[in-house]
């Protein structure tokens, strides 16, 4: 008989409600807590990786920069990295020709030094600058646009305008 009382005394009902509510209650916010940091993880992830190739398509950037400042003369031959027509290669169509395969057109990409197996850079000589000397002793103002690739876990371009005098 005193198990039958006991079974039927609804007094703990409650409480075990409430912990069972309770426990569903923690479970919900270390699901969502933990879906949270997968997605700041992937995040971080892609940032990292977008500064990789962005320091990457830079550092292009700034050796075509030191390659035209020590070893490019717009007066002799252009290297083969280095076209002369704007219009075959400028802002509106470097996707497009970074797409096609090289050494169809008229500028064959220079691997760069930076990171040999993704990153990639190219220029395109501009001309003369307007409102040079005609004075052949006087060095002329050249006008480039130096473009930049870096292909890795996504694409960076860089472009950037470079003018330099040369005698």
């Amino acid at each position: 008989m005193k198990t039958m009382a006991i079974l039927k005394n609804e007094n703990g009902a409650i409480m075990i409600l409430v912990t069972v509510m309770f426990l569903v209650l923690l479970t919900v916010i270390s699901i969502a807590a933990s879906r949270t940091a997968t997605v700041e993880t992937k995040i971080a992830a892609n940032e990292y990786s977008y500064q990789r190739c962005f320091y990457n398509a830079e550092g292009a950037v700034m050796q075509a920069v030191d390659l035209m400042d020590t070893e490019v003369n717009p007066k002799d031959e252009l290297p083969e990295w280095m076209g002369e027509d704007s219009s075959e290669i400028n802002d509106e169509t470097v996707f497009t020709y970074w797409a096609e395969e090289a050494g169809t057109g008229a500028v064959d990409p220079k691997s760069s030094e930076v990171d040999a197996t993704d990153t990639e850079l190219m220029a395109v000589h501009l001309g003369v600058l307007p409102g040079n000397s005609l004075a052949m002793s006087k060095p002329t103002k050249h006008s480039f646009s130096i473009y930049s690739r870096c292909e890795k876990d996504g694409m960076v371009m860089l472009t950037v305008g470079y003018n330099n005098a040369y005698k």
